[in-house]
């Protein structure tokens, strides 16, 4: 069973997008004078069906817009640029009305027309329509389903406005490619004119959906424009390998180039081959000749070691599918100076050198995050080796079969001491890791400052809950005073004290005390009659 709990305050005016509409659109206009600070303006119904539910999030931006200039120049009419208002034409066609005042929204300047289009296009996490889980054009990122040729579609001038701003055109995500994609994909390359390009490409993992013809047709069209690509996130079926190895016989280079995830996918159909590895290298080869590449993930059919011709010295974030040993993690982490966020994936074996007594520990000057998957082999194993002094979030998942030597949180304890840093996040999931070893890590003060917190493990026992919310004589929390979320997986706990510590530590806003907003328990067995009726009567989504 399991309960998740969230303190939600009433929240200010709000766009279609669920962001805050003031200080959202406020910061879109760069005339102080002319468009004084959004408050107040009444927000717009949105209809979250297909087209219409972009051109309702069109009309919220564009009428709120309208609205504050006509406010504006109706008290300051010799401001420069003023023009008077006129009838509402074309755009009534799309039901987008002018305000009262008559003033024509499609007759604002061009500057404020073109952020009102960025801020339509940009990435802001819209609700997914089911309808439109297989588009069949471009769109702009995995969770943004707006359109900018919608943007077409108000008036001749608004039209020729999106066709003329580079940056409405210069992100492009592909899903499930179809032939319908691949004339709009050669519009929206045209129309970028010389913006650096950011690309996505994928497929639902099944061969009877993605159309290898049209697929190979958008890839060599992405590929021609290889000097402006800036980031790029494939995933795609092995049998475009050689289309995109193309790109190793073209007189360019990726100049422009500062993210890179990669992914080759095999099916029944197309098994991977031996011959495969040099293609795949080659690719990898001229994407490491980017002087920008700063964020990579390694670790896909054909790429089994880390690439040698890495250019480790440039590299920020790095994010890896592949098997370590400790010695070739300590290497990697050697190798990468300026690295601020390591995903590590997977250690399974350990050190074939002996750790000697005196030796230097490598220091990690900038990494902030720090996740490390592990198997058999304890991830803690690391840790002796290292300090980290800008470390903010760890994450530890470590699977183990039972009677296999268990983690031990003594030498996490020592980095973080050494460290003298302040976790904002803690992640641990070890099914077999024991309270007491877990009782001996949370009271570190390396996690004084802690937010987030999360265990997942085999029996979270009354120890720890009752470790969560020991007080100090002040009667204030002993452990993460600033907690904000709480996940515990999975509690056998007496009945009534996980209640009990969850209401210790809740945020209440009438009193100000407590920070905890928002907490997942699950417990292992089910909650007693105490328990199951606090969950039931204080469940807040």
């Amino acid at each position: 069973m399991e309960t998740i709990l969230t303190s939600t305050p009433p929240s200010p005016l709000s766009s279609s997008s669920g962001k805050i509409l003031g200080p959202g659109i406020a910061g879109l206009f760069p005339i102080p004078r002319l468009l004084p600070p959004f408050q107040g303006y009444p927000s717009q119904a949105i209809v979250f069906d297909g087209i219409n539910r972009s051109r309702s999030r069109l009309r919220s931006l564009a009428t709120a817009a309208s609205t504050t200039v006509q406010r504006s120049t109706a008290e300051t009419p010799d401001v420069a640029g003023y023009h008077s208002p006129s009838n509402a034409s074309a755009i009534n066609r799309l039901g987008l009305k002018a305000p009262e005042g008559n003033f024509d929204v499609t007759e604002l300047p061009v500057e404020i027309i073109c952020e009102i289009f960025e801020k339509f296009i940009e990435d802001d996490l819209q609700p997914k329509d089911p309808k439109n889980d297989d588009p069949a054009g471009p769109l702009v990122a995995r969770s943004c389903r707006s359109d900018p040729t919608i943007l077409g579609q108000i008036c001749s001038r608004w039209r020729a406005v999106a066709i003329d701003l580079p940056t409405l055109w210069s992100n492009i995500y592909i899903y499930n490619p179809k032939r319908s994609q691949i004339r709009l994909v050669d519009v929206w390359l045209e129309r970028s004119a010389n913006k650096p390009l950011t690309l996505a490409l994928d497929y639902n993992w099944s061969d009877e959906v993605c159309d290898l013809k049209a697929a190979l047709n958008i890839l060599r069209s992405l590929a021609s424009h290889l000097e402006r690509w800036r980031i790029i996130d494939f995933h795609m079926p092995l049998q475009l390998l050689g289309t995109l190895s193309r790109i190793v016989h073209i007189p360019k280079t990726p100049v422009l180039l500062e993210s890179c995830y990669l992914e080759f996918s095999t099916s029944l159909r197309y098994l991977y081959k031996p011959h495969f590895g040099p293609l795949i290298d080659a690719i990898w080869r001229v994407i490491h000749a980017s002087p920008n590449l700063h964020r990579v993930k390694w670790g896909s059919t054909g790429l089994d070691k880390i690439p040698k011709h890495a250019p480790f010295h440039q590299l920020t974030h790095i994010e890896t599918y592949l098997d370590f040993s400790i010695d070739d993690a300590l290497a990697l982490l050697a190798a990468v100076p300026l690295i601020q966020e390591l995903s590590l994936s997977t250690i399974i074996s350990p050190s074939k050198i002996a750790p000697e007594s005196g030796t230097q520990l490598l220091l990690l000057q900038h990494l902030r995050i720090l996740i490390i998957n592990s198997r058999s082999i304890p991830a803690c194993s690391i840790f002796s080796s290292i300090t980290c002094p800008s470390l903010q979030r760890l994450e530890i998942n470590h699977r183990s079969l039972a009677g296999e030597a268990p983690q031990s949180m003594s030498e996490l304890v020592h980095l973080l001491q050494r460290s003298n840093c302040q976790l904002q996040r803690l992640d641990i999931r070890d099914r077999y890791l024991s309270d007491n070893e877990l009782a001996l890590l949370l009271p570190c003060s390396a996690l004084y400052s802690l937010a987030h917190l999360l265990v997942s493990k085999d029996r979270i026992s009354d120890q720890i809950v009752r470790l969560l919310m020991k007080k100090s004589d002040n009667g204030s929390l002993q452990l993460f005073p600033r907690l904000k979320k709480l996940v515990l997986n999975l509690c056998e706990t007496t009945d009534g004290l996980l209640s009990k510590m969850v209401y210790s530590r809740w945020h209440d806003t009438a009193t100000s005390s407590g920070t905890l907003r928002c907490a997942f328990v699950r417990s292992r067995n089910g909650y007693g009659p105490i328990d199951k009726v606090f969950f039931d009567t204080h469940t807040l989504r």
